[in-house]
Formats: structure tokens, C-alpha cells, sequence
């Protein structure tokens, strides 16, 4: 809209030191009801083949992941608790459930398959560092598509609303962080 209508657009006056506050309000408000005047008449006009539209896509893409990310884990920090992370890691033998969204977890943190697939090898990488390892991760770059792919095997016949009815919030929780991590990488 600046670029090609700047003549409507010019023709409004700010002065952000010498004017009233007042006046400085008015006249911004004013540039932008020249702006939506202009996006109600010709719709927002956009060159899809610019390198700053594919920029700013990009880089809208990798902010929803970096912020749907922070919530998540933020959400699982609250929820989750050392003492239920404890309590998974002490018992010989888990719920199948609980034990596969630990897997995965591990999957998605880099662990090896061969110490990931059996429980007592699992149990052993589960440590107090745990959401430390998991807030490290950088959801904007790609995370090893096996390991991933691994992941999603673990869970693929889970759903929240059985997660919850037999273990509760917390598992339902770090359920909910694997599925996020999957969707943010794109599986």
C-alpha cells in the first residue's frame, strides 16, 4: 500500500516531537484509516514471487513453531512434576502407555534405539535433567528423521482422551509434548 499509494498516504502530517501527543494519535490514526481505505477498495495487493513475501513466510512459520514450542514445554513444566518423573523411572514395569511416551520422549532427545526399546535401558537415560534436555531442543532446526520417525511409532495408536482416563494429567501432558515436537518437524 506505501509503495503505490503514497500520495494518499504522504498527505498526512506526523510529527512525533513538535506536535501534541493528541495530534501525533490523530494523525497516525488518520495514516492508517488512509491505509484501510485503500485495503477496503483494492484488498491487500500482495507479490507472492518477492523474496521478502517467501522471507517473512519462512520466518512466520519458524516463530509459530518457537512459540507453540515454549507453550507446550511451559505447560509441561507446570504439569509435570520430578516426583512423577521419579516414579516412572523406579518402576520395573510401567504401564505399555506411559512406557511408550517415554520412549518416544527419549526417541526425540536423541537416544540410541538400542537403549531406548527396552525398559530397563530406558528407564536409566531418565534423569532429574530431563525437561532441561527437553527445552534444549531447537524446534527450528531438523531433528534426525529417523529418530522421529521412531517417535511417532511409539505413540501412533495413543490418544488423549485413554492417556488421561488411565494415567492422568501428567502423562497426558508429555503426550502432548511428543505430539507437538512430531507436528512442529512436520510428521
Amino acid at each position: 500500500v506505501m509503495g503505490t499509494h503514497n500520495d494518499m498516504v504522504e498527505g498526512v502530517a506526523v510529527g512525533m516531537y513538535d506536535d501534541l501527543p493528541v495530534e501525533t494519535i490523530r494523525a497516525v490514526a488518520a495514516t492508517l484509516g488512509a491505509v484501510a481505505k485503500i485495503l477496503a477498495e483494492e484488498g491487500p495487493l500482495l507479490d507472492h514471487k518477492a523474496q521478502a513475501y517467501s522471507t517473512s513466510v519462512e520466518r512466520l512459520e519458524t516463530h509459530f513453531n518457537a512459540c507453540r514450542f515454549d507453550k507446550v514445554m511451559s505447560e509441561v513444566i507446570q504439569t509435570v512434576d520430578l516426583r512423577y518423573i521419579d516414579g516412572v523411572k523406579t518402576t520395573s514395569s510401567p504401564l505399555p502407555m506411559i512406557m511408550r511416551i517415554m520412549q518416544a520422549i527419549m526417541y526425540i532427545l536423541g537416544h540410541q534405539e538400542l537403549d531406548v526399546t527396552k525398559w530397563p535401558k530406558c528407564r536409566k537415560l531418565i534423569t532429574h535433567h530431563i525437561f532441561k534436555e527437553m527445552r534444549m531442543i531447537d524446534v527450528r532446526s531438523q531433528l534426525k528423521i529417523h529418530k522421529l520417525t521412531l517417535a511417532k511409532e511409539c505413540i501412533k495408536d495413543l490418544n488423549a482422551g485413554d492417556i488421561a482416563m488411565e494415567l492422568g494429567p501428567k502423562a497426558t501432558m508429555l503426550w502432548k509434548w511428543v505430539i507437538m515436537m512430531l507436528a512442529v518437524q512436520g510428521l
